[in-house]
């Protein structure tokens, strides 16, 4: 029987020493636990107070509509941001009134690692704020841009008025990403290299595009200064059977008067490379 009854004692005094540590435990951490769910819930109804405060205040003084008027509501609705700025601003205030409130907690409840992180997320704010005025002053910079080139572009009557304005839209955007990504101590290397692999493809491109496409103009340019030289305002020209007077010679065309008042516009590179029957002015 004295046996049994030491085993036994034996088997349970490792459980009762941890159910005993367990409690002690409990009991040490219970205040510090009360403590901190107290600190939530009063931190909460604090930053709520506090972000609804706010967002009364500048519906007051009407801080969306000045935003409307200097075309920021429009961007951030263009970038998905549904809320209203005043919104925005109340909402960031309250979540970061509950960041420090989290840390009150976590350090009453001596979780150093959570306030480590808090500190941290808190250090980095000021960063994250510039950078985000910085990328909203930008897009609106590089919006400008857009419009402007394509206005005029399209009071040129050019065809490519819309691609061109784009891909300069999407140049500034990655010239503020990158002072964006910079501010945040985030490397650039890889965009900086990838830009100006991409830029000089554009340039490459273009310069292609625009040699090809300019080859015809470019020879009738040099056709009319070589025609401005044999061909003077008088000289009659043969044109299908027809004396023709030549009555002005442009960069590209020459303008020959006929005999019933109207007038024929001849390509330079036409008189210089053909054949022309004529007479002097001279």
């Amino acid at each position: 029987m004295y046996l049994a009854e030491s085993f036994f004692t034996k088997a349970t005094d490792p459980i009762k020493k941890a159910f005993g540590e367990m409690y002690q435990s409990l009991v040490e951490t219970l205040p510090n636990l009360i403590a901190a769910v107290v600190i939530l819930i009063i931190g909460y109804l604090i930053a709520s107070l506090l972000s609804k405060s706010l967002g009364k205040t500048l519906a007051k003084i009407k801080f969306d509509s000045i935003l409307d008027k200097i075309g920021i509501s429009a961007i951030l609705t263009k970038i998905g941001l549904k809320l209203s700025p005043s919104s925005v601003i109340a909402k960031v205030l309250f979540y970061i009134v509950m960041l420090f409130i989290v840390k009150s907690a976590a350090q009453q409840l001596q979780i150093e690692d959570i306030a480590n992180i808090i500190d941290n997320v808190v250090a980095f704010l000021p960063k994250a704020v510039i950078s985000g005025i910085i990328l909203l002053f930008g897009f609106m910079v590089a919006e400008m841009v857009q419009n402007l080139t394509r206005s005029a572009l399209e009071a040129m009557n050019l065809e490519y008025a819309r691609p061109l304005s784009n891909i300069l839209f999407g140049f500034v955007f990655v010239i503020v990403l990158t002072v964006v990504l910079d501010q945040l101590n985030i490397q650039t290397e890889l965009l900086n290299a990838s830009v100006k692999i991409l830029l000089g493809g554009i340039v490459l491109a273009l310069a292609i595009a625009l040699g090809i496409g300019l080859r015809g103009l470019a020879k009738a340019i040099v056709s009319g200064v070589y025609a401005r030289d044999v061909y003077k305002v008088g000289t009659e020209i043969e044109i299908d059977g027809e004396l023709c007077r030549v009555s002005g010679v442009g960069p590209v065309t020459t303008k020959l008067q006929k005999k019933d008042g109207g007038f024929v516009m001849m390509p330079n590179a036409e008189l210089i490379e053909n054949r022309v029957k004529g007479q002097s002015a001279e």
